[in-house]
């Protein structure tokens, strides 16, 4: 009965592991372009769009692979970080375009270290 008690917590434990969906290169370069145009810094209505696209394209992407819910939930709060920037009038100002990006930046670098680092 231990042994089996044992296993249950060691599968509970490790269970990210055996619950999460594989590696995937195709999130991985939609997380990848998102976090290249918000590096690039610019808040021009085609930069904006084009982000904007890469993290719509990259929530739809993720939305229905199995196993996949923590991806999902970093790839909607992406998108809704982006849609604000996208919603705002252009032209944007350079003081909230710079501390919209870096935060759209280092969302978009966790994610990439989170959907790095499934199971390959």
């Amino acid at each position: 009965m231990k042994k089996i008690l044992v296993g249950i917590i060691t599968l509970y434990l490790s269970g990210c592991a055996l619950w999460m969906a594989d590696f995937d290169n195709n999130e991985y370069g939609l997380v990848n372009k998102v976090r290249t145009i918000a590096e690039l810094k610019q808040c021009d209505e085609y930069s904006v769009k084009a982000l904007y696209l890469n993290a719509l394209e990259l929530k739809n992407y993720t939305e229905y692979i199995p196993r996949n819910q923590a991806t999902i939930d970093l790839a909607s709060t992406l998108y809704t970080l982006v849609h604000e920037l996208r919603l705002k009038q252009q032209p944007i100002s350079p003081a909230y375009c710079e501390l919209k990006l870096n935060i759209i930046a280092k969302s978009a670098e966790e994610i990439q270290r989170v959907v790095g680092s499934k199971p390959k």
